[in-house]
């Protein structure tokens, strides 16, 4: 199951590729299974849940698709996302069940803030992370960042053309912080329609127990590669 959860994720780099210029890296299973090792694990102020209309590209569509899907979106925007509060936590309580040297970061990431690299290339971070080094004493440090939690409904200028979707996705990456090089980088994305009817207003359970199954996708697709890594040395290269 692991392991085709993780085949998933790749076929998803392949899907919104255009999205992420970052090529996958894959787990350097060496530098977790390395008990000197301290890793810090971080996750960004993820956004609220939420509706998008992939397609209706112009104002006007926009309006218009916004219009005609108002109670998907009100409902969109009371989606909890406290199940994906604890990630890091999750992440934390994995390595330390390994034995790892772990340093669970409280403070959400704002990687937005953070100083840009000088132009170090593919397999490099754009964004400097240096500074949490020294701050955590840490060497490692995994980055969860969620960019869109909610639903999605597929249009064509003002005209839908697929059934709406429960959505999470982003990325997580592991960078060495006295380089800024990833030793891991993994857009995770997971994308499910309605078990059975979908426009079921106000409550739409269908979408709704859709929404949280992804939330358990994304964590599958987040900690398998840590529980594999741990068991099998050479997973994922």
């Amino acid at each position: 199951m692991k392991a085709k959860l993780f085949a998933i994720s790749v076929l998803l780099l392949t899907l919104i590729g255009c999205a992420s210029p970052q090529p996958l890296v894959a787990l350097n299973n060496d530098i977790i299974r390395n008990t000197d090792n301290r890793i810090g694990v971080a996750m960004n102020a993820f956004p609220e849940a939420g509706l998008r209309l992939p397609g209706a590209d112009c104002l006007l569509c926009l309006a218009v698709a916004f219009g005609a899907n108002s109670e998907l979106n009100t409902h969109a925007k009371t989606l909890p996302t406290d199940d994906l509060d604890d990630l890091k936590n999750a992440v934390g309580d994995v390595l330390e069940s390994q034995g790892k040297n772990v340093v669970v970061i409280e403070d959400d990431l704002d990687i937005d803030k953070l100083a840009k690299t000088k132009s170090l290339g593919e397999g490099f971070s754009k964004k400097d992370f240096s500074e949490f080094a020294d701050k955590y004493h840490i060497d490692h440090m995994i980055v969860i960042d969620i960019d869109f939690i909610g639903l999605t409904r597929p249009y064509s200028s003002y005209i839908p053309t697929g059934q709406p979707q429960a959505t999470v996705h982003g990325r997580v990456s592991m960078v060495n912080l006295e380089t800024n090089k990833f030793n891991w980088y993994l857009p995770i994305a997971s994308y499910l329609s309605a078990d059975g009817e979908w426009d079921e207003p106000t409550e739409f359970p269908n979408l709704t127990n859709a929404y949280y199954q992804v939330i358990e996708n994304i964590r599958d697709m987040l900690l398998a590669p840590l529980d594999e890594a741990e068991v099998n040395p050479h997973w994922g290269e």
